[in-house]
């Protein structure tokens, strides 16, 4: 049995997730250390990322490998909780705002 990857929906959902996430290649660029360049080559489809850089864009843009695979149209596997969903669908820049709230209230 021989599976490939869907790199046309890989490339798509990369970049889908990148924008709906408010991030410049730029910014994934200092998150990972990935060059700015690089990341526009995989976004386009002229280069597949390494599994350390596809590790690195998935953990960066906080949504599974299975989605980003084409394996899922769930961007995690957080199940069905409608926090956890509404969460993934915000910016970073908001989902660190509720990570620090969340942290705070565990510190109370």
């Amino acid at each position: 049995m021989l599976i490939e990857m869907d790199s046309a929906l890989f490339c798509t959902r990369l970049k889908e997730i990148r924008t709906q996430r408010k991030m410049t290649q730029q910014d994934i660029a200092d998150k990972t250390g990935i060059p700015s360049t690089s990341i526009s080559h995989i976004e386009a489809g002229a280069r597949k990322p390494s599994l350390e850089n596809f590790f690195k864009l998935a953990v960066v843009l906080n949504v599974s490998a299975d989605y980003l695979l084409g394996r899922t149209d769930q961007y995690s596997d957080l199940g069905t909780d409608p926090i956890a969903n509404s969460i993934q669908c915000l910016p970073e820049s908001e989902r660190e705002m509720i990570q620090k709230f969340i942290s705070s209230l565990q510190k109370a």
